[in-house]
């Protein structure tokens, strides 16, 4: 009974160490922007860069204390513009899988900001945590300007 009970626990921590080969970053605070002090313009931040997927720009534009539109490009660490062509190298299905949700989730994120006006209010996208990151730094970044 106790080399099962061993056993069944070294399977269930192999299992639990080889499930899965992403390491997450760290997440970011999101909290509900506020626009009370936003001036009207066009307002361009980059992102702090990722070492292995690189950066992304976001192009926010604020009219009447709301935001109108709202333009998100990611870029490899090469300088490339992440397209749907994005990942198409990747040694796995599974890296080329999270590649093609980052380049989704560059174009939903910025809709659904737009549509929302509440950036805790856009969904993160499963296999596409840098690009949210990235995202909510750069919003808030952008905000925080346009209030200056």
């Amino acid at each position: 009974m106790k080399i099962f009970f061993v056993t069944i626990c070294a399977v269930g921590i192999f299992l639990t160490a080889c499930g899965s080969d992403e390491i997450s970053p760290p997440k970011v605070n999101v909290n509900r922007i506020n626009l009370s002090h936003a001036k009207d313009g066009i307002y361009t931040v980059e992102s702090s860069l990722d070492a292995q997927l690189g950066k992304s720009v976001l192009t926010l534009t604020i009219r009447d204390k709301k935001i109108t539109a709202a333009e998100f490009a990611g870029f490899d660490i090469f300088g490339k513009r992440k397209d749907d062509n994005y990942g198409e190298f990747a040694a796995t299905v599974a890296d080329y899988q999270k590649a093609q949700a980052a380049v989704d989730a560059i174009k939903i994120y910025p809709a659904q900001l737009v549509e929302t006006q509440d950036l805790s209010k856009v969904d993160a996208i499963s296999g596409a945590t840098v690009s949210y990151n990235q995202f909510v730094e750069t919003v808030t970044r952008a905000v925080e300007e346009a209030a200056k």
